[in-house]
């Protein structure tokens, strides 16, 4: 039996477009927040509201616009195609084409960066969803913008080469600072110093460097200084989106690209440095040497010295061994002479006694003879002494030579020579005797 079209309509297409219409109907009335995500909801009826919780809600016929609370914004310097909000990716918010900027000195550059802002919730972030109307739009208008000038506000607080030669770590703080808290205001200032005193040469020219040095007394150099308050505060340009609620979670710098000819410039400045590292070392390489020779000829002079010392040290150990034998010997020899000089004392003492010991014996015996002398007039000594004269004559008168030719008188008259001694011999005798004072006399 064929079923009619009423009988097909009624079982098959009408429950097909029942639950065709009551989908459509869901949707419309209902729809799914995923996590991480705000929804700003406007219904047919007026109603506006913000639904953050994970799950359905109902938005009656009108629109849910999905917000992600957290909002990446990376610039690279390719282009790349923006991320879907709609997809569980909550990596990235945006993604844009890295912009230049230009450092103090008039040095361009493109700068990567990656900066990630968290959304507030209720009444804040309603009013963002009401000003912006979608992330697009806030991203674009709101956000990039104030990276950009952010970027720019950090470099015009420093030249290229102190952010290569060094500074990147402050300038990504600088960026995140003025990010959150707001740019500075800086003011340009001219500084005029003396004409000997030249700016040091670097791989950029910086802006007035060199201005004056020709035909001119003093050379000009500009530098940027922040604007303080009458508290000493620096003043600074609070960012929009800071006014929403809207807190910087993170910001980042992850590459600096300047210009060719400041690529050029550094490549130079690397040659430069390298040749410059080459001399220093060349240099440290001679202080060294000079410093090996300084401490060998040191050492040759302190083993010199200590040679010297040492013999110094053994002469005048020697010498002083010397003085020591010496005064020993001047000592021993003056004990010597003090034991001398006694034993003299001694032996004079003793020949003192010995001398006067004599004396009295010669004195005694001296007064004995004399006493003698005086007794009997000396007449011993005398008649010895005579005797001993006239036995000298006789002596001589024995030993007389005998004359070969004898002249005188007659017989009677003459003398002979034994005759001529006699009478000699009695003169002789005679004056002795009388010389004696010896009276021959015999006394009756």
């Amino acid at each position: 039996m064929l079923l009619s079209k009423e009988h097909i309509f009624k079982y098959a297409i009408a429950p097909a477009a029942l639950v065709a219409v009551s989908f459509v109907t869901f949707n419309s009335v209902f729809f799914y927040n995923e996590a991480g995500f705000a929804t700003h909801v406007r219904t047919i009826f007026g109603e506006e509201k913000v639904v953050d919780d994970v799950g359905y809600a109902t938005k009656w016929f009108g629109r849910a616009t999905a917000w992600k609370k957290a909002l990446s914004v990376q610039s690279v310097l390719t282009e790349a195609l923006a991320i879907d909000d709609s997809s569980d990716n909550d990596s990235l918010g945006a993604t844009i084409e890295a912009f230049p900027i230009v450092f103090l000195g008039n040095v361009d550059a493109k700068v990567e960066s990656s900066a990630r802002f968290r959304l507030p919730a209720g009444e804040q972030f309603l009013k963002i969803a009401q000003e912006y109307r979608n992330p697009e739009n806030f991203i674009k208008t709101a956000l990039v913008p104030a990276i950009k000038e952010t970027l720019q506000a950090t470099a015009s607080l420093m030249s290229a080469d102190d952010f290569y030669a060094g500074a990147r770590s402050e300038f990504a703080a600088e960026f995140e600072n003025q990010l959150n808290d707001g740019l500075y205001l800086i003011k340009r200032k001219e500084i005029r110093g003396p004409r000997g005193h030249q700016p040091t040469q670097t791989a950029i020219l910086q802006a007035g460097t060199e201005q004056g040095v020709f035909g001119d007394n003093n050379v000009s150099q500009f530098v940027t200084e922040k604007v303080m308050d009458n508290k000493g505060i620096p003043v600074r340009k609070q960012q929009q989106f800071r006014k929403y609620g809207v807190e910087v979670v993170e910001a980042r710098i992850t590459n600096v690209d300047p210009n060719p000819q400041y690529k050029q410039r550094m490549v130079k400045v690397q040659q430069a440095l390298a040749e410059l590292a080459v001399a220093r070392q060349n240099r440290l390489k001679e202080e060294e040497e000079k410093l090996l020779v300084t401490a060998r000829g040191e050492k040759e002079v302190e083993a010199r010295r200590q040679e010297t010392l040492r013999d110094q040290i053994e002469r005048t150990t020697q010498a002083e061994t010397e003085k020591q034998l010496a005064r020993i010997n001047a000592e021993r020899e003056k004990g010597r002479a003090e034991i001398e000089k006694q034993t003299a004392e001694l032996l004079r003492d003793k020949a003192a006694i010995t001398a006067d010991a004599t004396k009295i014996t010669a004195d005694a015996e001296a007064y004995a003879r004399e006493a003698v002398i005086k007794a009997d007039g000396a007449l011993q000594p005398k008649l010895d002494a005579l005797i001993a004269i006239n036995k000298v004559w006789a002596e001589a008168a024995a030993q007389a030579p005998v004359p070969s030719v004898m002249m005188g008188g007659g017989s009677e008259g003459a003398s002979s020579r034994q005759d001529e001694i006699s009478q000699l011999m009695g003169v002789l005798a005679t004056k002795a005797a009388r010389d004696l004072s010896l009276d021959l006399k015999v006394q009756q």
